[in-house]
């Protein structure tokens, strides 16, 4: 058992510690201590300046770059686009400079925006598919050309959207088509898309801008991007030229994921850094690239093949190619390749959406 003298000479131990600690701490550690803390703060002040200065210096270069880029602007986007009529398609998030940043860098290269629309949030929300479906199902009777048989509900909205922007009149190729009329109408009514100007003309090419702000949720990003890119199918199979454009980042972005899909990226151009005046000034000229059968994926990302496209000088635009329907476009077999990476399932239901518009969807729209 232990007695009262072991806890006695415990507390001694303690006691005689604590004193030796302290003189310690007092005279020559307490020195050391300070010397060694007082070398790190001034080493950490020292590179903080460092870091500063190459900050500052780095802002100063991309200003200067941002000056540069908007002088040779108008020299460089002069009549890239003349005669041409443009649709504006923003997507949930796009920022408002960044598209404002686009439509001046459009007018700039001579194209006249007809029309601006934006995806509202029916369009990719996972409860509102059966819905879609239903409006695929009574929208696919105006498409021209008609989609095949197996076509998901996602995928003809797309062509509706695309059709619906640039279809035109066969008496009077200056005037949308009654097709084209009836699509963007339906389009309207079902809270798919919203109108921020409607359109004033068909347009001959389509530029969709998407959202440039940060990424909070990259699971459910991902999730949206299937439904985005099978739209986006549809839409690249209208109009004479298409152009996907969005912010410079890798992570969720609908733009990197474009690109992996090898017919999809081939059958649309894409420029990454819209959020930045270099994009912004690369959009005009992708999209005439585009045009001219010669695009790519342009940008600063690890994804893009070119940092800028080359100029293009585009013949008139024939307005006879889109009465009543558009022209060939390159074949997208992209449905599955959509749905990689999505829940098991996931991208099955997306191609079942076609086969049961007929049985589910009608009724669905009739309610709605």
């Amino acid at each position: 058992m232990i007695d009262f003298r072991y806890h006695i000479v415990s507390l001694i131990a303690v006691f005689m510690a604590l004193a030796v600690g302290i003189v310690i701490g007092a005279g020559p550690l307490r020195d050391y201590l300070a010397e060694e803390l007082s070398g790190q703060v001034d080493q950490l002040r020292v590179e903080r300046e460092d870091l500063r200065q190459a900050l500052d210096e780095a802002e100063a270069d991309g200003a200067e770059t941002a000056q540069f880029v908007a002088a040779a602007s108008p020299v460089l986007l002069s009549g890239a686009l003349e005669g041409r009529t443009v649709a504006v398609v923003e997507l949930p998030g796009a920022g408002a400079d960044a598209v404002d940043a686009v439509l001046a860098r459009l007018d700039q290269a001579g194209a006249e925006v007809t029309s601006r629309t934006v995806l509202a949030e029916g369009w990719t929300d996972p409860g509102q598919r059966a819905f879609r479906s239903g409006i695929a199902g009574n929208i696919a009777a105006y498409l021209n050309p008609q989609p095949d048989d197996d076509t998901g509900a996602d995928q003809i909205l797309g062509m509706a959207m695309g059709q619906a922007l640039t279809l035109r009149d066969p008496d009077n190729t200056g005037q949308a088509s009654e097709q084209a009329e009836a699509m963007y109408d339906l389009l309207i009514s079902s809270d798919l898309i919203e109108e921020i100007e409607a359109p004033s003309a068909p347009a001959y090419a389509t530029v969709v801008i998407d959202g440039t702000e940060e990424v909070e949720d990259v699971e459910l990003a991902g999730q949206t991007n299937v439904v985005l890119i099978s739209t986006l199918t549809g839409l690249a199979r209208t109009g004479e030229g298409n152009v996907l454009a969005g912010a410079a980042r890798e992570e969720g972005s609908l733009v990197l994921a474009v690109r992996e899909q090898e017919a999809l990226s081939e059958a649309m151009s894409t420029v990454d850094g819209v959020d930045l005046i270099t994009g912004q000034v690369t959009v005009p000229l992708a999209l005439a690239a585009d045009i001219a059968g010669s695009g790519g994926a342009y940008g600063t990302t690890d994804s893009a093949e070119e940092g800028f496209p080359s100029t293009t000088m585009l013949p008139p635009p024939d307005p006879e190619d889109f009465a009543p329907g558009s022209p060939d476009a390159p074949e997208t077999d992209t449905d599955t390749e959509a749905g990689e990476g999505a829940e098991d399932g996931e991208a099955a239901d997306e191609q079942g959406d076609g086969a049961e518009q007929e049985d589910t969807g009608a009724d669905g729209v009739n309610e709605g």
